[in-house]
């Protein structure tokens, strides 16, 4: 088939030219496109009160080889993160979160992340935070109020640590200035942007080393990075939550100051002395 590729767009192509029963298929399809990665062509069809002939007709119809291979791609697009695949197709059948379940679902992803780190991965990573010639720090989406936050608590104890890409100016511009004695740190949890393998690969490439914080779904990347940590971001809502991703981060960020002794220290004490001579703060 020529034409969009995502099922959403398939459907919403052909979706005038569709007889009654297949648009009912449609319907249930656009309301929750994940579904089918979790369905049966016959619990489809019943959803739909339509025959399993017709679920296939509808497939075969937007240019799949048959319902199998629509619901490969649903997975797909489930393991990405997609928010539109992560919900739930039946209104009525999600429960709003309540408290109890979501500091459940929080903790344990703070346990997961934090177990899937390498102590000495950590250990060695938070050594060179303390000793490069200068940081610069990355992230795409989602991931970028991580890398500000990285940015923020390590300047308090080490100075030259900037975003890498600042409004203004390209990734090239900034990456051409790196080099041996640097150290880039990118934050990568999915959804990434599509040129992140390519991305990382330049990173590496100026000589500079790069420590990569990414969710179990990266691939390649890993393959050009000196440090590679994993967190969990993945829960049963429609949304991936970062609390794990903090506090592996965290984590590391205290190591880096315990690494940078006094000399972290007595940057931290020159900065409160300026905000107090600038009464910057309340």
């Amino acid at each position: 088939m020529n034409g969009p590729e995502s099922l959403n767009q398939r459907i919403h192509a052909i979706y005038g030219q569709l007889p009654e029963r297949e648009r009912r298929v449609a319907d249930l399809v656009l309301i929750g496109p994940g579904d089918i990665a979790l369905r049966t062509v016959s619990e489809l069809a019943g959803l739909a009160g339509v025959s399993n002939a017709t679920v296939s007709r509808f497939f075969q119809r937007l240019g799949y080889n048959g319902y199998d291979e629509a619901r490969r791609a649903s997975r797909a697009m489930r393991a990405k993160g997609s928010p539109l695949y992560l919900a739930d197709a039946q209104p009525g059948t999600s429960e709003k979160p309540r408290a109890g379940d979501l500091v459940r679902i929080e903790t344990d992803l703070i346990e997961r992340s934090l177990e899937m780190l390498n102590p000495l991965t950590v250990e060695d990573l938070a050594a060179h935070l303390a000793a490069a010639r200068r940081l610069r720090v990355a992230g795409f989406r989602n991931s970028r109020f991580l890398a500000d936050y990285v940015v923020a608590a390590l300047s308090q104890f080490r100075p030259d640590v900037e975003p890498l890409i600042p409004a203004g100016l390209t990734i090239s511009e900034r990456l051409a200035g790196l080099g041996k004695g640097d150290l880039v740190v990118i934050i990568g949890l999915r959804r990434r942007p599509r040129l992140f393998t390519q991305f990382v690969r330049a990173a590496a490439s100026t000589g500079a080393d790069v420590a990569l914080i990414a969710d179990e779904s990266i691939r390649e990347a890993p393959a050009f990075v000196r440090w590679n940590l994993t967190v969990a971001v993945n829960t049963p809502q429609l949304m991936d939550s970062y609390v794990g991703a903090m506090a592996a981060i965290r984590l590391i960020m205290l190591q880096a100051a315990t690494q940078l002794g006094r000399a972290g220290h007595e940057h931290l004490e020159k900065i409160e002395g300026l905000h107090e001579d600038l009464s910057e703060l309340e």
